[in-house]
């Protein structure tokens, strides 16, 4: 039985993951599943039966008391308030998976377990010097929709009545596309990944079952014929996050989530974007910009070390 780790788990709209992860941040073992379009109908279900099935496969070769768990949406005393991208209210999670697991569970909003995570644990070497500099960091999660948070002065900012920092909600079309949440033109209906593979699989009529593996593939396949896709998001994107810009003046941004398997695509057109358009009011020659160093496992490693 290996002692001394910690299970994180990562919920959000497209998948779930469960990981062990030791002291150090490093995932032992993992277990991820995808879900289909009909399960995502769901999904509150899928998820919860997933999760507990992992978890007592764990418990064979693990020894750990507690479950911490990343969940997409506004989080308060382990009840999922409102998340539009699982279309859940008010559902007591932590009761219920620790009913099921006789384990005691923590949740937190998946940003803030990103956040965690690469603060804890990511290469930031770069943002700790003696001087303290680098210490204001803005972290976006851009999956099936967009998770954000802040660090400020070296210390994760918090609503007290909510979480807070719902930046995917903030609207940056008049009267643009609906979104789960009642509103019209969300940031995250053009900046979240989904949005852009979305369009992707519309334009290469693709099944929107297509595993991200094979669908990068198409992707590298058709850049020239996804251009147009490709130059709209990143616009998109560089509005949204030059409006967080303007009011955080980070020292630097850190992007996580399914972001980070496309970055290769897309990061260095959208550090181009905010640099030489006219979006930034505090003009900048350069823009500190970076993939998150755990990609998409940071969610896991980040509900690990929830206490």
């Amino acid at each position: 039985m290996i002692e001394n780790i910690n299970i994180g788990i990562d919920l959000g709209g497209s998948h779930v993951a469960v990981g062990a992860v030791d002291k150090n941040g490093k995932i032992l073992e993992q277990f991820e599943k995808d879900f289909t379009v009909a399960e995502k109908r769901n999904l509150l279900n899928v998820s919860i039966k997933y999760i507990v099935e992992t978890i007592e496969h764990l418990k064979k070769k693990y020894s750990f008391h507690k479950i911490g768990l990343g969940v997409a949406g506004t989080i308060s005393n382990g009840i999922i308030v409102r998340s539009v991208n699982l279309g859940i209210e008010n559902f007591d999670i932590k009761t219920e998976l620790e009913t099921k697991t006789d384990l005691e569970v923590m949740v937190k909003n998946d940003a803030k377990c990103e956040a965690i995570a690469e603060y804890l644990f990511g290469n930031f070497d770069r943002f700790r010097d003696r001087e303290k500099k680098y210490q204001n960091v803005l972290f976006l999660t851009l999956g099936t929709g967009i998770g954000g948070s802040y660090i400020y002065q070296g210390k994760l900012m918090e609503g007290t009545i909510f979480e807070g920092f719902e930046f995917g909600h903030m609207m940056i079309k008049e009267n643009g596309l609906p979104c789960k949440c009642g509103k019209k033109g969300c940031f995250e209906k053009y900046g979240s990944i989904l949005a852009f593979k979305t369009k992707v699989i519309e334009k290469l009529n693709l099944s929107h079952d297509i595993p991200g593996q094979e669908l990068r593939k198409k992707i590298d396949d058709s850049r020239e014929e996804i251009k147009d896709i490709v130059e709209e998001y990143i616009n998109d994107l560089a509005i949204g996050i030059s409006n967080l810009v303007n009011i955080l003046e980070p020292d630097c941004i850190i992007i996580g989530g399914g972001f980070a398997r496309y970055d290769y695509l897309l990061l260095d057109g959208l550090k181009e974007k905010m640099v030489h358009s006219n979006l930034l009011f505090n003009l900048r020659k350069e823009i500190l910009m970076k993939t998150a160093s755990l990609g998409n496992d940071a969610g896991i490693i980040g509900a690990s070390n929830l206490e």
